[in-house]
C-alpha cells in the first residue's frame, strides 16, 4: 500500500468498503475506474481500456466515462445486474489543499434507480423486501422513486403460493428477503426461473427495539397509526429491513419514503402467474411487449403518473362492487361530458411528473431546469382544479378537493430559479 500514489490509496480504501459494487471515481470531468472494475467495465460496455501510473511497476488498467453523461453507462451496468457506487470530489479541486477528499454519495442498484433517464415513464420500479417465518409472511413493495410504500401481511398453511402471487403483482427489479425465505424452495426457484431481478440477503435477527426506533425514526412516533404496519407483525420487520437497505445505499433523501398504502388480498382479484401471463394484461406472451396488450388498448394517459396508475389498476383488478362503481361513475361523467373531457386533457398536457421530479430535489439530484418545471407545473394547478370541479360529479369534485395548489412552492422557484437554467451544471 505504501508504494501506492495517495490518489490511488484514496481510491482502495474506498473500493475496500464497496467490494460488491463497481466504484465510479470522480477525477475532474470523468468517473474513472480502476484493476477489476476496469477490466470487468471495459468488457461489459465496450470501453477502450486503458493504464494509469499509480506508483507500482505496472499501470493500472483504467477506463472512464464523462460525467455529464454517466447516467446511460450506469443503466447498462444495471441491466446486466452490476451495482454501482458513486464517489464524488467533496470539495473544489481549485481550492483543496493535497488530495481532494472524496466519498460515495450513492449506492445505484436495479430497486433504487431514481434518475428519469434510467426508468421508465409508466412503469413503477418496486423493490421488494420479504420477511418469512413460517406458514406467514411480511411483505413491502416501494417505489423510491416515488416515495410509496405497499404492505401487506399474509398468513396460511401454503405460504408459497400467496407470495409468488404478491411478487407478480407488482414485478420488483430487486428482492431483499430473510434467511429464513431460503429454506422455500418454491418461492426461490420462482425467482430464479422467472423474475428478471435482483435479489439481496439481509440479516435475520432484528432486536424489536431496534426495529422500532428505526420505523420511528421513518415515520415519528405514531408509526404504527400513521402507517397501518402491525406492532407484532413481521410486515415492520420488512419495512425496517428496507429502511436499513435504503440508508447503506442511498446515504441521504431516504426521507421521501413516506406515503404507506396497507392491503389485503380482498381488495384484489386473486391471479396465478399463468393466468396473468394468458390475459396478455400488461405484456404479451411471445414478444413480452405493450402493444397488443389490454394495457395498450386502454392508454390514452396525458401524465406519466396517469400511465403508472393505470397500469397498477389494470395489474390489480378491484373486487369490492363499491370501489368499482365509484370508478365507472367518474368514467362516465367524463365520457358524457365532452367538452370538460377535451379541457381536462388539455391542461393535464402541461402537468409533469411531480413524484418522481420531488424525489430527485430530495435526494439534491435534480437539475434546476427540473426544478424550474416544478414551478410550471404548479402554475397549472389552480385550473386542472376549476376543471375537474366543473364535471359535476360527486367523485371528481372530491378528487379535485385533494389538490394542493403549492402555491409556497411555485413562488419559492420563481424567485430562485433562471427560467434559462442549463439542463447539467
Amino acid at each position: 500500500m505504501a508504494e501506492l500514489s495517495p490518489m490511488m490509496q484514496q481510491y482502495l480504501e474506498i473500493k475496500k468498503q464497496h467490494k460488491d459494487e463497481i466504484l465510479f471515481y470522480r477525477i475532474g470531468d470523468f468517473y474513472e475506474m480502476f484493476f477489476d472494475d476496469a477490466l470487468t467495465v471495459s468488457r461489459e460496455l465496450d470501453l477502450t481500456l486503458t493504464g494509469k501510473q499509480c506508483g507500482l511497476e505496472e499501470r493500472a488498467p483504467m477506463c472512464g466515462v464523462p460525467f455529464h453523461s454517466y447516467e446511460g453507462y450506469v443503466a447498462r451496468l444495471i441491466s446486466k445486474g452490476y451495482k454501482v457506487a458513486i464517489c464524488e470530489q467533496m470539495e473544489d479541486p481549485a481550492k483543496a489543499k493535497g488530495l481532494v477528499k472524496r466519498d460515495i454519495i450513492r449506492v445505484v442498484t436495479p430497486g433504487t434507480v431514481i434518475e428519469s433517464s434510467m426508468l421508465q415513464d409508466d412503469k413503477n420500479n418496486y423493490i421488494a423486501s420479504i420477511f418469512l417465518k413460517g406458514g406467514a409472511a411480511g411483505l413491502c413493495f416501494a417505489d423510491v422513486s416515488t416515495g410509496t410504500a405497499h404492505i401487506t401481511e399474509l398468513k396460511r398453511e401454503k405460504i408459497a403460493p400467496a407470495v409468488i402471487a404478491e411478487l407478480c403483482r407488482y414485478h420488483p427489479s430487486e428482492v431483499l428477503m430473510n434467511p429464513g425465505l431460503l429454506d422455500c424452495r418454491e418461492i426461490t426457484a420462482y425467482i430464479k426461473k422467472n423474475m428478471d431481478c435482483a435479489v439481496e440477503l439481509v440479516e435475520e435477527g432484528y432486536a424489536p427495539g431496534l426495529v422500532a426506533i428505526s420505523l420511528e425514526n421513518q415515520f415519528g412516533r405514531d408509526w404504527a397509526a400513521k402507517t397501518g404496519i402491525a406492532e407484532d407483525g413481521l410486515v415492520r420487520l420488512a419495512m425496517a429491513a428496507l429502511l436499513e437497505y435504503l440508508h447503506d445505499t442511498q446515504i441521504k433523501g431516504v426521507e421521501r419514503l413516506k406515503t404507506v398504502i396497507t392491503y389485503n388480498e380482498a381488495q384484489f382479484m386473486s391471479l396465478s402467474p399463468v393466468t396473468r401471463a394468458n390475459l396478455e394484461l400488461t405484456e404479451t406472451l411471445r414478444g413480452r411487449e405493450k402493444r397488443g396488450t389490454l394495457l395498450w388498448v386502454l392508454d390514452k394517459t396525458s401524465t406519466a403518473m396517469g400511465k403508472r396508475m393505470l397500469r397498477s389498476w389494470i395489474e390489480q383488478p378491484l373486487i369490492s362492487s363499491a370501489a368499482i362503481n365509484r370508478r365507472l361513475n367518474a368514467v362516465e361523467s367524463l365520457v358524457n361530458q365532452t367538452m370538460q373531457r377535451g379541457d381536462l386533457i388539455e391542461q393535464l398536457h402541461y402537468i409533469a411528473d411531480l413524484e418522481r421530479l420531488m424525489t430527485r430535489a430530495v435526494y439534491g439530484s435534480a437539475t434546476p431546469k427540473e426544478i424550474y418545471t416544478m414551478a410550471q407545473t404548479c402554475e397549472r394547478l389552480p385550473e386542472l382544479r376549476a376543471q375537474a370541479e366543473s364535471c359535476s360529479c360527486p367523485e371528481l369534485t372530491a378528487l379535485a378537493g385533494q389538490i394542493d395548489l403549492l402555491d409556497d412552492v411555485k413562488t419559492a422557484i420563481l424567485a430562485a430559479i433562471d427560467p434559462e437554467a442549463p439542463s447539467t451544471l
